[in-house]
């Protein structure tokens, strides 16, 4: 509207001021002119603004003060309108709408020693997925899930391994409308014992699961049953919970072939957390879990302490596994987005009561086998920038004691207890991507022949990309 700007008027009279004594003075008028100009605009634009609303509040107030309208007349009654044709069905694309992401997961690795060997000491952890030697797939995920009605979810997790395999790992209903703090899930779902066995690997910390939970668990320990969880109304969290599964899969190691006779309940567990808030930046999380497993009639394959000749043999009774897990979480009033700090550790105990076969398929001695090992692990990890984390992350197991009774004559029980340290830092440009660099200073494995502690360097560079919608993990 005018035929120049104030403001290039403005920084045209800074940059000319040392020569202020030889400016004209008609200029100066003409700029003190636009401003007065400016002025009155702005003036006149908000007089207007104050008489429209002025008029629209005269307005409301005598739509308030007019009489209410009079009632209508009554008038005959007559047949409603038929209703109109209902339209015929359509087909819609878009009927069925679950939230779907798939997880893409891939490292390269690099051994000093060979990584197919298991921990010694303690029993394979059947179905686990670990950092392979050179450029391989890791476990990358397919994840569906929706509201069914206003009382169900549905989830479905189909894992894909570096083979090439798709497995089912989680496959369940969870409640949503019962109330008073109970939810009740059922099929196939990861076990909510202890901290770490219920997250994905793609939300792990670190490229490969703890010792403890490799040697007890498994990479993730899930059974085909029911779950009944209940928050009890305090001001502090408090949830118990318990899971009562048919046996699909023995702790530690992996599926085997159940007894037809079993009747589906072979597997329970329970747990129990306690949570709350210190203040506006930090947060705690305490647990204690147990689970109890019955073998099927033929046993399942354990304890091979001699990891070259391949022997066969089967362990056939209970296992009970106990543990203690602790999460602590700091974060500046409360926003982790450009910094934080994660602090986890977890202890478990594994006790087996039962009857031990030795070399299956030549000596096959039977005998009793009683066993109690445990370990531990502690790691913490501090974002130190909205794109960069760091962790360090010290594992531990404990032989124990195991008691082979006329098998100690097959099998020497190593005294030897497994360790491993290792440090970790990422990369997280957003939400979607990680890009993670580890090393590992693994002291699991021993030479039985000779006693030497098989001692390996081992560095992993990992990428995990999320593509699709989903939803935030637990604490």
């Amino acid at each position: 509207m005018f035929t120049k700007s104030p403001v290039v008027a403005a920084v045209a009279l800074a940059l000319t001021s040392p020569f202020a004594t030889a400016a004209d003075s008609d200029s100066l008028n003409e700029i003190r002119q636009e401003i007065r100009q400016l002025k009155d605009a702005y003036e006149a634009r908000i007089r207007a603004l104050e008489e429209r609303l002025k008029a629209a509040e005269d307005s409301a107030a005598k739509a308030q003060a007019a009489p209410p309208a009079p009632a209508p007349e009554p008038v005959a009654a007559t047949a409603p309108p038929p209703p109109p044709a209902a339209p015929p069905p359509q087909t819609q694309s878009n009927a069925f709408n679950p939230a779907i992401s798939l997880i893409l997961n891939g490292t390269w690795g690099r051994y000093g020693r060979d990584p197919s060997t298991q921990i010694t000491g303690f029993s394979p952890s059947g179905g686990e997925v670990s950092p392979a030697r050179g450029a391989s797939l890791g476990e990358s995920e397919l994840f569906l899930s929706a509201n069914i009605d206003p009382m169900f979810r549905g989830a479905l997790l189909v894992a894909i391994t570096p083979e090439g395999t798709a497995e089912v790992e989680e496959s369940f209903f969870e409640t949503l409308a019962i109330g008073h703090g109970v939810t009740v899930k059922g099929g196939r779902f990861f076990s909510g014992i202890g901290y770490q066995n219920a997250r994905h690997p793609h939300a792990w910390d670190f490229a490969d699961a703890s010792l403890v939970q490799r040697a007890f668990l498994g990479n993730n320990y899930g059974d085909d049953g029911v779950q009944l969880r209940y928050v009890a109304p305090l001001p502090v969290l408090v949830q118990i919970g318990t899971e009562i599964g048919r046996g699909r899969e023995f702790a530690g190691a992996g599926e085997f072939e159940r007894s037809p006779q079993r009747n589906g309940k072979d597997s329970q567990t329970f747990f129990a957390k306690l949570g709350d808030d210190i203040g506006t930046s930090h947060s705690y999380q305490l647990g204690v879990s147990h689970l109890r497993q019955r073998s099927g009639a033929q046993g399942v394959s354990m304890f091979d302490y001699d990891d070259i000749s391949g022997v066969s043999n089967l362990f056939g009774g209970r296992q009970r596994i106990s543990g203690v897990d602790f999460v602590y979480k700091w974060a500046p009033e409360g926003n982790p987005r450009y910094e934080n700090f994660k602090f986890a550790a977890e202890w478990f105990q594994r006790k087996l009561d039962g009857d031990f076969a030795f070399d299956t398929a030549g000596i096959n001695s039977v005998a009793p086998l009683i066993a109690k090992q445990s370990g531990w692990y502690a790691q913490a990890v501090y974002q130190f920038h909205p794109y960069w984390r760091v962790g360090g992350r010290v594992d531990r197991l404990s032989s124990g004691s195991v008691t082979l009774d006329a098998n100690a004559a097959n099998l020497a029980v190593p005294g030897f207890d497994p360790k491993r340290s290792s440090l970790m830092i990422d990369w997280n440009p957003s939400e979607f991507s990680r890009v993670r660099l580890q090393f590992n200073r693994d002291a699991s494995r021993q030479d039985l022949a000779t006693g030497e502690v098989l001692k390996d360097n081992q560095l992993f560079l990992q990428y995990i990309h999320s593509l699709g919608t989903h939803g935030a993990h637990r604490f």
